[in-house]
Formats: C-alpha cells, sequence, structure tokens
C-alpha cells in the first residue's frame, strides 16, 4: 500500500503511473510531488522530524527555488530536470553510510548508460559528468536517531535532463553563484532529444532499490558497491583533470587509489608522497 501526498489533483496521475512502472518489489512506499518547493532535501528533513515511523520515502518535485548543492551552494533546479530526495533509515554504523552514496553514484550513472546510451564519468566523491561537463549531483545527509540506535539518510539527486541549459548558464550570470565545472544536460548531450524524466526516474528508483533489497541480506554487498564505485573514480582520472588541496595549498598530484571509508589516496609528485584526501573541497578540475 502506497501513501501519496501531491499537492495539486492533477499530480496524482504522474505518481500513479510512476508507481506502475517501478518494480513492485520496490521498498519506496511513501511518495510526495509537488510543483514548486524550496527544496527536496530541506521537505525531508522536516518529514522525519514530524514523523515517529520514517518509512522509505521519495520526494520529487518540478522546481527548487532553494536547490541545495555542496557547502550550501545553490543548485539551480528549474522545470524540466529531476529533482528528488530519498529518506531511508538504517542501523548501519556511520562510518558505513557513505555505502548510499556509492550505490547513488553508481545508480545514476547506470541509468544514464541504460536510458541514453552517453557515457558518464563519475568524479570523486559525487559528481556525474558527460562528455567533461557536469550533468548531475549527488547530496547526502545524516540525521541520527540516538534514542532509536537508527541513522536517518537524506539522498539528495539532482540531475539536468531536459532544463534549458541557457537559462541555467543566464542564472549563474546575473545571480554570481559560483560555477566550480561547465555544465551540461542530457537534452544537450542528445543533440536535443528530449528524454522521459518519468522513465529515466523510475529506472533510477529500481537500479536504487535492487542495491536496497540487498543491504541487510548481503554480507559482502559492501564489497561490490566499493569495487564497482572504485573501478569509476579511478577510471575519471583518464578523462577529468583533477587538482588537488592539502592544507589549503594547491599541489601536484596523481590519484592512486580509493580507501574503503571512500576517502583517496593521492601522490604529491612535488614531495613523492602518498596523502589521505577525505573532503570534497580539497578536490576540483581544472
Amino acid at each position: 500500500m502506497w501513501k501519496l501526498y501531491i499537492s495539486k489533483k492533477k499530480n496524482l496521475k504522474y505518481l500513479s503511473d510512476l508507481i506502475n512502472l517501478i518494480q513492485k518489489d520496490s521498498i519506496f512506499k511513501e511518495f510526495y510531488y509537488f510543483d514548486k518547493i524550496p527544496s527536496t532535501q530541506e521537505l525531508a528533513f522536516k518529514i522525519i522530524k514530524r514523523k515517529k515511523i520514517i518509512h522509505p520515502s521519495v520526494i520529487i518535485c518540478n522546481s527548487q527555488t532553494m536547490g541545495k548543492g555542496r557547502n550550501s551552494s545553490v543548485w539551480s533546479s528549474k522545470k524540466g530536470g529531476i529533482w528528488v530526495s530519498l529518506i531511508l533509515e538504517t542501523n548501519m554504523k556511520v562510518e558505513k553510510l557513505f555505502m548510499f552514496m556509492m550505490i547513488s553514484s553508481i545508480c545514476i550513472c547506470e541509468t544514464i548508460e541504460q536510458k541514453t546510451n552517453l557515457k558518464p564519468t563519475l568524479k570523486w566523491p559525487n559528481d556525474i559528468f558527460i562528455n567533461g561537463k557536469k550533468v548531475a549531483g549527488i547530496l547526502l545527509d545524516i540525521e541520527s536517531d540516538m534514542d532509536n540506535n537508527k541513522n536517518n539518510i537524506i539522498l539528495g539527486m539532482g540531475i539536468n535532463t531536459n532544463n534549458d541549459l541557457n537559462s541555467i548558464l543566464h542564472e549563474i550570470q546575473v545571480n554570481k553563484k559560483p560555477s566550480y565545472y561547465n555544465i551540461t544536460t542530457l537534452k544537450k548531450e542528445l543533440n536535443d532529444i528530449k528524454i522521459s524524466n518519468m522513465d529515466f526516474l523510475s529506472k533510477l528508483l529500481d537500479n536504487i532499490n535492487t542495491f536496497l533489497l540487498k543491504i541487510n541480506t548481503n554480507p559482502f554487498l559492501y564489497e561490490s558497491v566499493f569495487k564497482n564505485y572504485k573501478e569509476r573514480i579511478m577510471n575519471s582520472k583518464n578523462v577529468l583533470q583533477y587538482v588537488f588541496k592539502n592544507d589549503n595549498i594547491v599541489l601536484n598530484g596523481e590519484l592512486v587509489d580509493l580507501v574503503h571509508d571512500g576517502s583517496l589516496l593521492v601522490k604529491d609528485l612535488q614531495q613523492n608522497k602518498i596523502i589521505n584526501i577525505s573532503s570534497a573541497n580539497n578536490v576540483e578540475l581544472k
């Protein structure tokens, strides 16, 4: 049985059609759908605070007025893209929760591959690029419930599918927002061919669901996910030019390996030593 929360009656058909497309064994049983809200991520926090029992939930909106990016930056979230947050509850230890970031990163890449035949690149730790331009990003927020020994996971995903690229670039320029990377959309990379957001989102939810169903039953899942994620990260150095920082000093570095906690091992080529980088703020692109 599903619970649906909508801002307008016309949105009911969208959710009904989406539910009919996803796997019948899907763990997601609560769906929220809005035309416009400040942020799916912020709404997820409010839902967690309000509810005594947390069910795996999906929050979708057509546009966000204050979409969240890394370091509280604003993610342009105009109509046409996919803006979604997932609410999950787990008793996994905090040091293992990076697996949810790895799963969502892998699943966005796989969905792009399955639905478009484009070849995405995964930049550490959570940005998806196509042809050297950013097309999607992921935000992982954790809220611990110390009384019940559980952690609430909020996975925010923003995917530039059919939203207008010129509008994004204009918004960045007018508002003088920092743009760390070149930006693109799936539609742009497909030579202006529009994709179905509903088909894409249903496939993405199915891909994520496939992993989540195994979390409590497959003791080797972490290793499997880590291997997939690591391969994609290590392959990214063949496509993207990384810039690393250590103690706020830019260094001439080379990506060497990925540690099981999700951090990077980078070789400082000037000092000929290996350093560990765990903050995304210390990894940019040329």
